[in-house]
């Protein structure tokens, strides 16, 4: 516990250095927040970069400029987001002591880089096979609702929402991967502890990396591989590193789940009208909506493939199943990590398990509506073929004059998230949210 505190008060000895240079980075804009009616800065980092939409869009669709907006206008102005992405406010790999030192707010973290926060997170880090973002979303809350949220209160912190990853594919410049015997040998890009022992059961060399720097790891040699989604290869540009470059579909080889976390006292720090907003908008535009949107980009992608000269390369059932039989070693495996370095391994069985039933329980949540400029008109014709909501005039409800900004909308009918029932005990009625419902006849 010692060499705990140590390297956590050298880490906050950092961060107050890193805090002090990023003032200089102003994030997307300005606004207003309270205790009584002074405007309240909330400072909000994100590792990487703003993004756009669809490839080739430009980084102003990142819903980062639309979630602020919200903030501001719900909040009527006492919220003031300074928003800080590629690591401006703080290093990836120091998040969680950044929120809690109070740098920032709000942070994007990745609990696999700092596992001795939420041992059980970790869960989301093995090779699990979510089929979709949104799949991931969903049994996150459903996580965080039965195990994980004594583990966040326990440390002083909250999960404001989450935003993981489907199954990783992998993303190889040169060489083709046809069978588990070619992994031999070969550089892969990690992500925690679960994956570099899948990787090492596969006879590969584990590197642990973040996203941003794969590209310069890739193009030196550093890496032979790189996993992740298929949106990394192509938005991130890794695409450009060889030709013709090969997406490998292995069936699965790892998983994320990156959340955004504040700690507990933003819900007394700051009035509960706005508190509750914030925590409302950020998991609409960061949880829910991001999920569905990038579920909607990962489908685009994969027509993007082979119009970028790499070759798909899925496969077979023979040797998908040899690396599942590698992959369910792996569970046990971090069963035994997790009893044996935090003591909760009974807890994480049963997690794993509850986890794996709520994948295959798996339902899509209400729909989220995307504007039609957000795609090229091929785009909008496929993704309405797949079953999107592609739809400017609903999504004017949302982002309009008089849109709601995301406060109307709920997941699911017969589920409430943990912020929904803390609104409720503060027995109150929302002031901006009443008036809306009261304009539109609700």
């Amino acid at each position: 516990m010692k060499g705990r505190k140590k390297r956590i008060q050298i880490a906050l000895a950092v961060l107050m250095i890193v805090s002090a240079v990023s003032l200089v980075f102003v994030g997307c804009g300005g606004g207003g927040g309270p205790a009584g009616n002074e405007t309240i800065k909330i400072k909000v980092g994100r590792t990487y970069p703003l993004l756009p939409g669809y490839w080739g869009a430009p980084s102003a669709n990142d819903s980062a400029y639309k979630w602020e907006e919200a903030v501001e206008t719900v909040t009527e102005g006492r919220l003031n987001i300074e928003f800080y992405p590629s690591e401006t406010l703080f290093k990836e790999s120091m998040a969680f002591d950044a929120v809690d030192a109070g740098v920032a707010q709000i942070g994007w973290a990745i609990p696999a880089y700092q596992p001795e926060w939420i041992p059980l997170e970790l869960v989301f880090y093995l090779p699990i096979d979510m089929d979709s973002l949104e799949m991931n979303y969903q049994v996150h809350w459903q996580a965080y609702d039965k195990y994980l949220l004594p583990e966040y209160e326990s440390r002083d912190m909250i999960c404001v929402t989450a935003n993981g990853r489907e199954k990783y594919i992998v993303f190889s410049p040169y060489k083709r991967i046809d069978t588990v015997e070619d992994f031999k040998g070969v550089t892969i890009m990690t992500s925690g502890k679960s994956m570099e022992q899948l990787v090492s059961k596969l006879g590969a060399l584990s590197i642990t990396l973040p996203w941003n720097d794969c590209y310069e790891a890739l193009e030196k040699g550093t890496l032979d591989c790189s996993a992740l989604d298929i949106t990394l290869p192509i938005l991130f540009g890794w695409h450009e590193v060889g030709k013709p470059g090969y997406i490998i579909k292995v069936g699965g080889i790892g998983n994320a789940m990156p959340v955004w976390i504040a700690r507990e006292d933003l819900l007394t720090r700051l009035r509960p009208e706005d508190a509750y907003a914030l925590i409302k908008l950020t998991d609409y535009w960061f949880g829910v909506a991001q999920s569905k949107g990038n579920d909607a980009l990962n489908y685009l992608f994969w027509y993007e493939v082979p119009r970028l000269g790499m070759e798909i390369i899925d496969w077979p059932e023979s040797e998908k199943e040899k690396l599942r039989g590698m992959k369910r070693e792996v569970y046990d495996w971090w069963i035994g990590w997790m009893e044996d370095e935090y003591g909760v391994g009974e807890q994480a069985e049963a997690l794993l398990n509850d986890v794996l039933q709520w994948m295959e329980d798996y339902e899509p949540g209400n729909p989220v509506a995307f504007s039609p400029d957000s795609y090229p008109k091929e785009q909008q014709e496929l993704l309405i073929k797949a079953g999107y909501w592609i739809d400017e005039e609903a999504r004017q409800e949302v982002i309009g004059p008089d849109g709601h900004w995301g406060m109307d909308y709920v997941y699911k009918d017969d589920w409430e998230p943990w912020y929904e029932k803390w609104w409720d005990e503060q027995n109150m009625e929302h002031p901006w949210y009443s008036a809306w419902k009261a304009r539109h006849g609700k």
